[in-house]
């Protein structure tokens, strides 16, 4: 019986070694030539149906039992279709295969080492900013809007909330480093221009939750942005109704020097003359940015990344009329304005990076940035206000010495001088090793932070010649903030990650794991952060991919979060705290020849140490204490492939719930005189419900005529009285709806016919969008109105109406 078993074994062990002879897994990467990794494209064996396509991250791997040598097939719509023969060997190398667009000539494929990328992310084509429809402007922002778990309920903005986190908990990178927003922003209108230059961009990574460690101390998402190192000499310009932008780009003789510089301008007077809020409207936002690096041999580069941006708000408001209620109960509010605002903020960053590779296997990076902002908002502005009913306005009252009748009639004054100066300094050291099928990240950051804040902003009210609160012993004022603060504070932060591979029978599996630690000497508090991701791509029949990661997420205070809403300081604050647990997969499919992607996320966070908040169009106000807890739940969906044969469009959708409970919340209930406790009330991102879709089409005969249209939908966010407990934000606005269609032509360019060309120019693009189409009135925020009985009406404050924008691109 024995020798039975022995010799079984060895036949056993034979049959597996002829197997492992015969079957091998092929392993690699698939990038464009800019640098961007490239998912959906189709790798298969020459003449054999046996294949795969790459996942998220360019990625491939599948089992081949052929015959050697062999030759693989790589192809995706916009590339040229590649062939590249391989002998035994290929299995025991990662290769990285380089893919040309098919304006370009194209002789061979480029093969090279490559460090594998284990990030978790979307990947996002930034070329397809430009011909988004975006009323914001945004570019890459409003890319991420349609991305799964975002939502966003403002076009005047390109600010967004992640699976029912705020605007101020998302992480923004480029070239990693930390980039930042001025602080007093509080609407859309004054916003300006987003740090990231689209025509600067090379690779775009986002992430709606469950991030490496290496990324830093928010609890939402991480938009992660590369700028290019340029090649070539090449540029683009455009102008449209709404401003204008220029981008140069270039190498010098050697290739050891490069440079890319942007300017923009814009100008939102074309749509925000569209509220209800007519006047003299003055908004002008400008900035420069550039980017170069110098390779002094091999091992060695430097880097320096710089930007100015000004941006400059200037409003007279003449009068206002706004209409709304219901068919049965419609109102109107009408006001004349005296007065003016005159914002200005005035934003630097500039960042040096030292790079050091002694060989392929380690790299050193040495950061040194700092970040300035100045912000002036100044405004008095006087309103007299009347709102009545619309039958009141129809019967249309012949006596005008009648006197003026109304649901309320008064008027108010806002008064503010506020300004603010920021200094942010870094200090970084970086590495990263590959060891084997280890892949090594650590970093150490030091970070100060000064601001300098005054304070002084009120609103007095005045309801039928009663002053507002009603007092008759003084004049007392709706609120009034007084205060001047000069905080100087230092951060310590640290992480190290490690990512591995294994080979499993029939899957790879892909293991993240990394600590987080952060110092903050304000509050004497170190928190660690412990962070897991693992994703299992199995060798089925059908393409799948499943992933999972959770992981401690903390948010150190900034300096609006422990500014209380009166301009004190609470100096014991502490960080906010976030577990994640996301969990899903992604299902690589074709369908008539054309390839698709379903992803899917079910995610659950729980938190505590909250910081309420309340929000106001996109000025969040902080109460400044850590007296919530909470959580966030939800499933998304995304659908994204070639809808059209040759072009990529995709669908998202997301179902979410987040509450908080405010531990030290209650009220008296005035009939009963029990005490009511409130419990878990909906957070103001709680949007339970959005869809969006970026579809686009071409016409079949022309295809450089094409269509891209941009569809947003959420449901309703809560709001309550301005200044009021948190309790009492739990009414709905109306539901966010909004199509942005867009149609541009080309005239000339590589596209079309790679011999011809207008001059210098490679393509010159023309563009008509129609904003908002269907002309839906989206309300963002609510003006209150009391009457002299201190009963409140909640005026919808809406946002832009149908507008049409003509632009032209070239690029040469």
């Amino acid at each position: 019986m024995l020798k039975k078993l022995i010799l079984l074994f060895l036949v056993l062990l034979c049959s597996l070694q002829i197997h492992a002879q015969q079957s091998m897994v092929i392993r690699g990467t698939v990038n464009s030539v800019e640098g961007m990794a490239l998912d959906l494209v189709n790798v298969s064996i020459k003449d054999n149906p046996r294949g795969t396509v790459t996942n998220q991250k360019g990625e491939f791997s599948f089992r081949i039992n052929a015959k050697w040598p062999l030759v693989l097939v790589f192809s995706r719509i916009g590339y040229q279709l590649q062939e590249l023969p391989l002998d035994s060997m290929a299995s025991t190398k990662l290769l990285a295969v380089v893919l040309m667009g098919k304006t370009e000539t194209v002789e061979t494929v480029d093969i090279r080492a490559k460090r594998r990328n284990k990030e978790n992310f979307t990947f996002i084509d930034s070329k397809l900013s430009a011909s988004l429809p975006d009323a914001s402007g945004g570019g890459i922002e409003g890319l991420v809007k349609t991305q799964m778990g975002v939502s966003s309920n403002n076009e005047l903005s390109s600010q967004y909330r992640v699976r029912g986190g705020n605007f101020d908990e998302n992480l923004v990178y480029v070239n990693d480093i930390e980039v930042y927003r001025p602080l007093l922003i509080r609407a859309g209108q004054q916003e300006g221009l987003s740090f990231v230059n689209p025509e600067m961009v090379s690779d775009v990574q986002f992430s709606a939750g469950g991030f490496d460690a290496r990324y830093g101390d928010k609890m939402s998402s991480v938009l992660d942005i590369r700028y290019k190192r340029p090649t070539e000499f090449a540029g683009s310009a455009s102008a449209s109704l709404l401003g204008a932008h220029a981008h140069v780009e270039g190498t010098n003789a050697n290739g050891k020097f490069t440079h890319i510089t942007g300017l923009r301008y814009k100008t939102n007077k074309y749509l925000v003359s569209s509220t209800d809020v007519s006047g003299d409207y003055k908004p002008s936002f400008f900035d420069v940015q550039t980017y170069l690096t110098y390779r002094f041999n091999d091992k060695w580069r430097l880097g320096f990344l710089g930007n100015i941006s000004q941006n400059q708000y200037n409003f007279a408001p003449v009068d206002r009329e706004t209409s709304f209620g219901t068919i049965n109960e419609a109102k109107k509010l009408t006001i004349y304005f005296e007065g003016q605002e005159r914002d200005a903020f005035l934003t630097g960053f500039g960042a040096g990076v030292l790079n050091f590779s002694p060989n392929s296997m380690h790299n050193l990076k040495f950061t040194v940035s700092g970040y300035r902002t100045s912000e002036d908002e100044n405004y008095d502005i006087l309103g007299q206000y009347r709102l009545h009913d619309l039958e009141d306005e129809e019967q249309q009252i012949p006596d005008p010495d009648a006197g003026v009748s109304g649901i309320g009639v008064g008027s108010y004054l806002e008064h503010a001088r506020n300004y603010l100066f920021g200094a942010i300094t870094n200090v970084a050291l970086r590495g990263a090793h590959s060891l084997g099928d280890n892949n090594i990240e650590w970093e150490m950051k030091y970070q100060h932070e000064r601001f300098s804040d005054i304070i002084n902003e009120w609103e007095m009210r005045d309801s039928a010649d009663f002053n507002i609160p009603i007092n008759p012993n003084k004049l007392e004022m709706i609120y009034a903030y007084n205060a001047e603060n000069d905080m100087s504070t230092n951060r310590y932060t640290a992480f190290v990650q490690e990512n591995r591979r294994f080979d499993l029978p029939r899957s790879t599996m892909d293991i993240s794991v990394g600590l987080r630690a952060n110092y903050w000497d304000f509050n004497d508090e170190l928190l660690i952060s412990p962070r897991l991701g693992v994703s299992l791509l199995p060798e089925w029949e059908r393409d799948f991919r499943f992933k999972f990661s959770t992981g401690l997420y903390y948010q150190s205070p900034f300096y609006k979060e422990y500014r209380m809403q009166g301009g004190g300081i609470n100096y014991n604050i502490k960080a906010q705290q976030s577990i994640h647990f996301v969990g899903g997969f992604d299902y690589y499919f074709t369908r008539g020849e054309r390839p698709f992607k379903f992803s899917t996320e079910l995610y659950y966070k729980s938190m505590k140490n909250l910081i309420p908040y309340q929000i106001d169009n996109v000025r969040i106000r902080y109460s400044a204490k850590n007296n919530a807890e909470g959580y966030a739940a939800g499933i998304d969906m995304k659908l994204n492939g070639e809808f059209v044969k040759g072009v990529e469009s995709w669908a998202t959708l997301s179902l979410m719930s987040t509450e908080e409970d405010l531990k030290d919340d209650s009220y008296v209930n005035r009939q009963s005189g029990e005490t009511i406790f409130p419990g878990y009330i909906p957070r103001p991102s709680d949007q339970r419900l959005n869809f969006s879709l970026m579809f686009q089409d071409y016409f079949r005969n022309n295809p450089s005529f094409k269509v891209n249209l941009n569809f947003l939908y959420g449901t309703g966010l809560p709001f309550g009285p301005p200044r009021s407990e948190r309790y009492k934000a739990v009414n709905r606005m109306p539901a966010y709806r909004r199509i942005d269609i867009g149609f541009s032509k080309e005239l000339t360019g590589t596209q079309l016919n790679p011999n011809k060309k207008a001059g210098v120019f490679k393509n010159i693009w023309i563009g008509v969008e129609v904003f908002n189409l269907f002309d839906i009135n989206n309300t963002i925020s609510y003006f209150w109105v009391t009457d002299v009985s201190n009963r409140q009406y909640a005026v919808p404050n809406y946002l832009t109406s149908r507008r049409l924008n003509v632009k032209l691109i070239t690029r040469f």
